[in-house]
């Protein structure tokens, strides 16, 4: 059998009771974490842009958009929603970042159709899995090809999952996923000058997948070898790659655990260098003005051309630079996402950190995939050294975020963004997924009143 029908018979044929007790904790975490990156984003410039297209378009009042008095239709939600998670380089990155594109389109049908917490938890569950064995199975995409992950396997991801919730059987969601391989696409040029392309990719993502699978179900067809096919995924997107990784052990075990979260607002390779930085400013109280040198050293991986822009003039062209965004942390508490802004992309000390900063690729430091290798962080005050090599972040899948972290995080990323009384509706509920019998309640929550 072909890699797009195993992979459409594992989502036809999984049930809420096929799912592992600890996988569903950590659909309820990232539930919470997605909710948490969602209302900053809503905040942000570029996102309010993107909500105000959505509602200017209008749309069947249907469904719920985070932080907004207004309904629109399933795709549009999909859409802003996915935007807004994106919007700030803090969502999860379980499953290709498929948070930002799977669970919109999920939660957009889900409040549609008033389908219970179970429903939702097994469709993010398995969008999230196909997302994430494409991103797993696939070789050189970003780094090579220079496509977007979660851009191109968001689709698959998005389609599976809302094909679950409509009751496709295999063929069906097959030919969701046919659809689907032609809404993939997403190029990584944003990356040197902090463009807003990046913003969108998730959103777009979420409502091309959504709207594949709402053509299956009118009873359009696409191509059931649009992963394996000469012209298919693979072959367009990946360098050689043996397919069968992809279907390996297909629901026996789950790849997408465990989990992968994230500390702090930057790209997922900051994430270490960030808490050591973080680490060392609190242990040895250093001001970052008497700072005279400082030095990284780590894989290839993570000091890509693509992420060491010296000069970003936009905050995702910072967020994407690992030198910059090293110079914030050493200059801001970056426990609190919102203190990377354009105050801290002008802040002439933290450019002339970046632009002095010491940057060795280490080859002896494999680029091991799916794990972030560790780096080597150096800061001079004068004569006085400090040196410290990083550990796996909090959110990590070394270092996994428990329902208490998130519970924490969220609390404190959402503090100046809603009421303490909204926040513990959403926390109370999210908590208790597996037993709502309708997610238009959380939905609701998440909605401005």
């Amino acid at each position: 059998m072909s890699a797009t029908r195993l992979l459409a018979e594992f989502v036809a044929g999984t049930r809420y009771a096929d799912l592992p007790a600890s996988l569903v904790t950590e659909c309820k975490i990232a539930t919470l974490d997605v909710m948490a990156a969602a209302f900053v984003g809503s905040s942000m410039p570029w996102a309010q842009r993107v909500v105000e297209m959505v509602h200017e378009l209008g749309g069947k009042p249907e469904v719920s958009v985070v932080n907004q008095p207004w309904k629109t239709d399933v795709c549009r939600a999909a859409m802003a929603n996915g935007a807004m998670i994106g919007a700030f380089e803090c969502e999860p990155l379980t499953g290709s970042h498929a948070s930002g594109t799977v669970l919109p389109a999920a939660l957009a049908i889900c409040q549609r159709d008033h389908r219970a917490g179970t429903d939702f938890l097994l469709a993010i569950a398995l969008g999230f899995e196909v997302s994430g064995r494409l991103q797993k199975a696939a070789v050189g995409l970003e780094n090579t090809r220079s496509f977007h992950n979660p851009s191109v396997q968001g689709p698959f991801g998005a389609a599976a999952a809302v094909g679950k919730l409509l009751g496709f059987d295999a063929a069906t969601v097959a030919s969701a996923l046919g659809l689907a391989g032609s809404c993939a696409a997403g190029l990584l040029e944003f990356a040197w000058a902090g463009d807003d392309t990046k913003r969108v990719h998730l959103g777009r993502a979420s409502s091309g997948g959504l709207e594949a699978a709402l053509l299956a179900q009118k009873g359009l067809h696409g191509p059931v070898t649009v992963i394996e096919g000469p012209y298919g995924y693979f072959n367009v997107f990946s360098e050689p790659t043996d397919i069968a990784k992809l279907t390996a052990d297909l629901g026996k075990k789950w790849l997408i655990q465990p989990a992968s979260h994230k500390a702090f607002a930057t790209h997922v390779t900051h994430q270490a260098v960030v808490q050591a930085i973080q680490d060392m400013k609190r242990e040895h109280g250093f001001n970052a003005k008497a700072i005279t040198k400082v030095t990284l050293r780590g894989a290839h991986r993570i000091l890509h051309d693509r992420h060491t822009v010296r000069d970003p003039l936009t905050v995702m062209g910072g967020q994407y630079s690992l030198p910059f965004t090293a110079a914030v942390a050493l200059t801001r508490d970056m426990s609190n996402p919102l203190v990377y802004n354009d105050d801290a992309v002008k802040d002439p000390l933290v450019r002339a950190l970046a632009k002095n900063m010491e940057l060795i690729i280490d080859k002896s430091i494999p680029d091991s995939h799916g794990a972030i290798p560790p780096a080597d962080v150096t800061i001079e005050c004068g004569s006085v050294t400090y040196k410290q090599t990083t550990t796996p972040h909090k959110g990590s899948p070394l270092n996994p975020l428990t329902w208490p972290d998130a519970c924490e995080k969220f609390s404190r990323y959402t503090r100046t963004l809603i009421g303490k009384a909204q926040a513990k509706a959403i926390i109370d509920a999210v908590s208790d997924l597996e037993n709502q019998s309708d997610m238009a309640t959380i939905a609701a929550l998440i909605a401005k009143a």
